[in-house]
């Protein structure tokens, strides 16, 4: 992988743009598809950045269930909400597909973070962001209605030209919603029927949003 590549997927991310210089305090890490990783690493921890392919973030159920949370791309990191503790990552970490990534011990990020107030802010920031993304995804799980964690997501999903692109396979959206694939193929049907929605090869576009927010409201 060339270095260019390296210095891109750090330019992508949010906790490291703009310090293209930390590249080199930081290990390559090849993962093929449906591994597991952590953010230990030969009795070290370590903080993960998606230079290519996905990381899949699931937790796992009372009754055993794996419930897709979110999905890490290029430029995310993984091991961010206990840098600063000693517990494990509350979650399972799999990889969609095969997946490149970019490694550094978290002590060696505080020493960054010690002498760079940017990054410090940057970080401040991205946990700020996770809380609020864990607020909504208790939302969805606090939800009884599959429709109503349908509508949600959509709702929430930015479009480009109308269309809101699934980054994820249908199986993995119904995983992520907390329903089952039925469900999910069930309700996409019944709001295409009812003209709310199109679902077209690039994603799914919406075609009455307030009426969709209509229903949602009504729950």
């Amino acid at each position: 992988m060339s270095q260019e590549e390296l210095q891109e997927a750090v330019a992508a991310s949010p906790l490291f743009h703009g310090c293209k210089r930390y590249v080199d305090s930081m290990s390559v890490k090849v993962c093929r598809k449906g591994q597991i990783v952590s953010d230990r690493q030969m009795g070290h921890e370590i903080l993960g950045l998606v230079v290519r392919g996905s990381v899949e973030v699931y937790s796992i159920a009372m009754d055993g269930r794996e419930i897709m949370l979110s999905q890490l791309k290029r430029g995310d990191c993984f091991g961010i909400i206990n840098l600063f503790t000693n517990t494990e990552l509350p979650t399972v970490l799999k990889c969609g597909r095969d997946t490149t990534l970019l490694t550094i011990p978290k002590k060696k990020l505080l020493e960054l973070m010690k002498n760079d107030k940017e990054l410090t802010l940057r970080y401040a920031c991205i946990c700020n962001e996770k809380m609020q993304f864990l607020i909504k995804r208790i939302e969805f799980l606090t939800m009884q209605s599959g429709r109503n964690k349908l509508i949600q997501y959509l709702l929430m999903r930015p479009e480009q030209e109308g269309l809101i692109g699934l980054e994820c396979s249908k199986e993995s959206l119904a995983s992520m919603l907390g329903i089952s694939r039925a469900s999910l193929f069930r309700e996409l049907a019944c709001l295409q029927e009812r003209k709310l929605i199109d679902q077209e090869p690039g994603g799914i576009r919406i075609r009455n949003r307030e009426q969709l927010e209509t229903i949602l409201y009504e729950w």
